[in-house]
């Protein structure tokens, strides 16, 4: 038991931020200035081909013209291990690795058909662990630093530092609150804060969902609020950008992961709601997803890894199944591809989906169809679901971890 303890809170440094690699030149292919890189087409893609531990590896982003046949990533830009990515319009935010190796800069790219141009960089402090980038307006956008417990307002034209926001001060027991994936809503930074200690899972006796909620006139935090009576916690993913989401109806849900299905003793883990013309969590909304049968299978869900909200209450997501997580955390095959209903409080498992490991949990939505990256047994790449006639097909093949899709307009 003190082996499997030791492995899922050192799994959970690979699993909450996927950073660990080393960014090394692509034979010399090294992004400069005004060269166009990483291919042509309107879908960015970001692939890791991992160390057969899956503690480390090569990452590339590049564009592709269509999801059809196998992957080449020969024209693939190499990036941090796993590193993230945020997208507004047609600028690319590429973060670092975790850690201190590395440059220890966000990279903008400009997106053209024809490629990819490297337009700025930004020197951060190094392990501050800036992983997302939130548009506020075309001057001004928020970049949360998951280790030092801050915001970071910044020009996204100039790539330059405006102002910081400190949330030290709503830090439980150390100097930073962890904050998260944030969404815009009504002139309201709503921004969810992790509140993990040094094992990187929630603390045992702090399980909530805290979100802080920041003037984008002023940049002051205006209170945080707190879920508390469900026992959720770990809202989003900080790499994430679909764990949290608005309904047509303009409620915010946030999906909460809990322990990553690595404590089976506390496997609580689901959605909460701050709904429309509210600043505050409706309780009666919350949904702990660990007790609902999963149709179609045996199986609870024991974590939330990603979600999609595909509109009309519906949500595609990743799922953690408890009796999957393996020996070995980092290449367990533990992820479930199912559909849920907020209204109908119900969970279905999507046939013709492999099973997938931590590196392939990318969720898209795109011309009436989910598309789930998967890294299967038999199988590996980019899967189409169709939600009307719940058929599956395979639309890209890859024989490495597809982590990040986005579809250029």
């Amino acid at each position: 038991m003190k082996t499997f303890k030791k492995n899922w809170q050192f799994a959970i440094i690979c699993s909450v931020v996927m950073l660990l690699g080393t960014s090394c030149d692509n034979n010399g292919n090294e992004p400069t200035p005004n060269s166009l890189l990483g291919g042509e087409g309107r879908i960015l893609i970001g692939t890791t081909v991992k160390n057969a531990d899956g503690k480390g590896g090569q990452s590339y982003l590049q564009q592709i013209p269509e999801l059809s046949g196998t992957l080449s990533m020969i024209k693939g830009i190499q990036i941090g291990f796993s590193a993230s990515v945020s997208v507004t319009g047609n600028d690319i935010f590429v973060f670092p690795e975790f850690g201190t190796n590395g440059k220890q800069v966000i990279t903008k790219f400009e997106h053209s058909e024809k490629g990819l141009k490297n337009v700025a960089e930004m020197q951060i402090p190094p392990n501050s662990y800036p992983v997302n980038l939130t548009r506020v307006s075309d001057n001004k956008a928020y970049i949360p630093m998951y280790n030092l417990g801050k915001v970071l307002v910044i020009n996204p034209k100039t790539m330059s530092k405006t102002g910081e926001i400190d949330l030290s001060q709503y830090a439980y027991k150390d100097n930073s609150a962890e904050p998260a994936y944030g969404i815009i809503r009504d002139n309201i930074y709503y921004l969810p804060l992790d509140q993990i200690g040094s094992n990187w899972m929630p603390y045992e006796d702090y399980r909530q969902a805290d979100v802080a909620l920041i003037n984008t006139k002023t940049d002051q935090v205006m209170s945080i609020i707190s879920e508390k009576k469900s026992g959720l916690c770990f809202p989003t993913r900080p790499f994430l950008k679909d764990m949290i989401f608005t309904t047509e109806q303009n409620d915010i849900y946030i999906a909460c992961t809990g322990y990553f299905g690595y404590n089976p003793q506390y496997l609580k883990n689901g959605f909460v709601c701050i709904p429309a013309g509210r600043q505050a969590f409706d309780e009666s909304k919350t949904w702990d997803i660990s007790n609902t049968p999963i149709a179609g299978t045996l199986y609870k869900s024991a974590s939330v890894y990603n979600c999609k909200y595909i509109g009309n209450d519906k949500v595609a997501a990743y799922i953690g199944v408890l009796e999957f997580m393996g020996e070995n955390p980092y290449t367990a095959r533990n992820t479930m591809a199912v559909m849920i209903d907020l209204k109908a409080k119900s969970i279905e498992k999507i046939d013709g989906i492999p099973f997938t490991d931590g590196h392939s949990v990318a969720i898209e939505y795109h011309n009436g169809e989910v598309l789930f990256a998967a890294y299967g047994v038999d199988a590996s790449g980019v899967f189409a679901y169709n939600p009307t006639t719940k058929k599956v097909r395979q639309a890209l093949s890859s024989k490495g971890n597809i982590g990040f899709l986005h579809f250029f307009l």
